[in-house]
């Protein structure tokens, strides 16, 4: 991806914790949250070739957003990182962690 972008990893890391995210939007499977406010130098296109299995957890970039995929499944966007949070779990109420209008910042691991 920071090749992709023209950056070094480590920027494109300081680009994306450096962001607060707001969740426009919930779908694509249940619970998916579609989060504006991604960095525009972070912007890129979905694969051409979408991949078999996303693992839950795995946060990816599709143009001008960004997304916690919330169980694994076939999914087209770059991958950046991943998350232990669940975004969406059947046996809590509600069962999703993010709700339209939250916002949301990530942070580096370690």
């Amino acid at each position: 991806m920071a090749e992709a972008c023209g950056l070094t990893e480590q920027n494109v890391v300081r680009l994306h914790a450096g962001a607060s995210y707001v969740v426009v939007l919930l779908g694509f499977s249940r619970g998916f949250p579609y989060l504006a406010g991604l960095h525009q130098e972070l912007s890129l296109p979905r694969r051409a070739t979408p991949r078999t299995r996303v693992p839950a957890g795995s946060v990816g970039i599709a143009l001008d957003q960004c997304g916690i995929y919330p169980m694994a499944s076939p999914g087209g966007w770059q991958l950046l990182g991943h998350t232990d949070r669940v975004v969406f779990d059947e046996q809590r109420e509600p069962p999703n962690l993010l709700d339209i209008g939250d916002t949301v910042r990530f942070v580096q691991a370690g």
